[in-house]
C-alpha cells in the first residue's frame, strides 16, 4: 500500500461525503454494512485493476473503454495510447468516471476529473516504476506517445456484500 495516513484521511474523508449525498436507491445497496473503508480500499487496490474508464464525447454522449487501472497515493490513474479517442474527449472535456468491479464481490466508482500528466511528476514516475514491475517493460515504452491520466474523485463509492473478505 503506497497511502500515506494523510492520504488515507483523505480517502475515507471522500468516501463519507459521497456515501452521504449518494441518493436513497444507492443508500439501500451501499449501506453502512456494505461499505469499504479508506485502509480496505488501499488494500485492494494493489496493484493493476482492469476498470472501465467512461469520457464524453463532443456530442455529450458517454463512451466507455476498458483500461489498466492503478490506485496511487488515494487516486486512481489510467493510461492509454495519447492518440485514443478517449484522450481527445478528456482533452476537450476533463468529466470522466471509472468503475473497478468483480460481478457482485466488490465494486469501486468515482465520478471526477481526468488530467493528462507529464512523465517528468513524481506520482507518474511511481506509476512507471510499478507498471514496469507489473508489465515487464515500461508503458512509455509500447509507442511513441502514451497518456497517462489521474483522475480526481468528486465523488467515490467502495461495496462489498461482506468487507470483511478485504482487510
Amino acid at each position: 500500500m503506497l497511502e500515506t495516513p494523510e492520504e488515507l484521511s483523505a480517502l475515507q474523508a471522500l468516501l463519507d461525503r459521497s456515501h452521504g449525498g449518494g441518493g436513497a436507491h444507492l443508500g439501500s445497496i451501499v449501506t453502512d454494512e456494505r461499505r469499504l473503508t479508506a485502509l480496505q480500499v488501499a488494500n485492494y487496490l494493489q496493484g493493476v485493476k482492469h476498470v472501465a474508464f467512461a469520457t464524453v464525447n463532443s456530442r455529450g454522449e458517454p463512451m466507455v473503454a476498458a483500461l489498466d487501472g492503478w490506485f496511487l497515493h488515494g487516486q486512481f490513474i489510467a493510461s492509454t495510447a495519447a492518440g485514443a479517442l478517449r484522450v481527445q474527449h478528456v482533452r476537450r472535456n476533463s468529466a470522466v468516471s471509472l468503475v473497478h468491479m468483480v460481478g457482485d464481490e466488490v465494486g469501486i466508482w468515482v465520478h471526477g476529473t481526468a488530467r493528462l500528466a507529464r512523465r517528468e511528476e513524481p506520482l507518474i514516475q511511481e506509476y512507471d516504476r510499478l507498471a514496469t514491475a507489473a508489465y515487464g517493460t515500461s508503458p512509455y515504452s509500447w509507442g511513441d506517445d502514451i497518456a497517462v491520466m489521474p483522475v480526481e474523485a468528486r465523488v467515490m463509492f467502495a461495496y462489498a456484500p461482506d468487507p470483511s473478505k478485504y482487510p
